[in-house]
């Protein structure tokens, strides 16, 4: 059994992600699909609060910003749960959740409060739980929740778990860039877009995405020419909306669109000059004034040294 070390409070960040990359390449025999992602966090992010409460095993969950998250459903309480049936702490907590990140958007929003919980909740213990028990527990939780046990710039393969740091020339580049997100009034299912998908049997080749891949971190292909998202076919196959914006944006400022995972989020990468307010019109024009849009950064790897045994 682990030992609290008596820590009543904590709060982190949940940051949100985008894909850069993202190949599917079929269907593995566990039912999962194979896929090659590049994901990069940025500065919009969830806040975590996790308080220490007298009640063994008692959870008091609260989420600020979207009620409908409040519930036993909701990953970061599937999250307190999974760490305890693996310390044996019976300590009680109160979590609060700030949300901030759009549900429903291929942010990775629930995936990265989970990971944020788990995070937090390893800070209360005299031994911390190691990298490799939590990116077990992470797992139990979702196929991308792996990825948020790292900060900044990641490649994940697999179904998602096989993760790892991407650092250097690329990574470098990327702190200088701002990000538009953008998203229509609708958020979608990803088991609903990956199904889509798997009935098109429009996959990649994976050793063409490790090959690309490859070329791009050693600075060969530019960031913009290397953005790509399988699931983006799925998407504009039944939202017919998505092409023609993406095709003005690009025809009026030279910027490249892309769905962000299974989306709705769409984003764009900033370049030097760029006016974001005539992109943000061109947008609302095309979307509706309850388009979703934000501008952010890339978020700068976060030191972690303390987090894991």
């Amino acid at each position: 059994m682990k030992k609290p070390n008596g820590i009543r409070s904590v709060s982190l960040p949940a940051p949100a992600k985008i894909n850069l990359f993202l190949a599917v390449s079929g269907i593995r025999n566990d039912g999962f699909h194979e896929i090659f992602s590049v994901l990069a966090k940025l500065e919009l992010h969830d806040i975590i609060s996790i308080e220490a409460i007298p009640q063994e095993n008692h959870l008091i969950f609260e989420c600020v910003g979207n009620k409908q998250l409040n519930g036993v459903d909701n990953l970061v309480e599937q999250a307190v749960h999974v760490w305890r049936e693996h310390t044996n702490v019976t300590q009680g907590f109160r979590i609060i959740l700030d949300k901030r990140i759009p549900i429903e958007a291929g942010l990775g929003g629930g995936s990265s409060d989970a990971v944020a919980a788990l995070i937090g909740l390893n800070s209360f213990l005299q031994d911390p739980l190691s990298f490799d028990a939590l990116h077990s527990l992470s797992l139990m939780l979702g196929s991308d929740c792996p990825s948020f046990l790292i900060s900044g710039l990641c490649l994940a393969k697999g179904r998602g778990e096989e993760v790892s740091l991407i650092d250097g020339v690329v990574s470098d580049d990327l702190k200088e860039k701002e990000v538009l997100l953008f998203k229509p009034p609708i958020g979608f299912s990803t088991p609903e877009i990956y199904s889509q998908l798997a009935r098109s049997g429009a996959y990649s080749r994976s050793d063409q995405s490790l090959e690309l891949f490859f070329e791009w971190s050693k600075g060969r292909v530019s960031t913009e020419d290397f953005l790509f998202n399988d699931l983006q076919k799925a998407v504009f196959l039944k939202h017919l909306y998505f092409a023609p914006l993406f095709k003005e944006i690009n025809s009026e400022f030279g910027l490249k669109s892309l769905l962000t995972g299974s989306g709705s989020c769409c984003f764009c990468l900033g370049k030097k000059g760029i006016c974001w307010e005539d992109v943000k019109r061109v947008i609302q024009k095309a979307w509706g004034e309850d388009t979703y849009l934000l501008q952010t950064r890339f978020e700068a790897n976060r030191k972690q040294s303390n987090l894991f045994s």
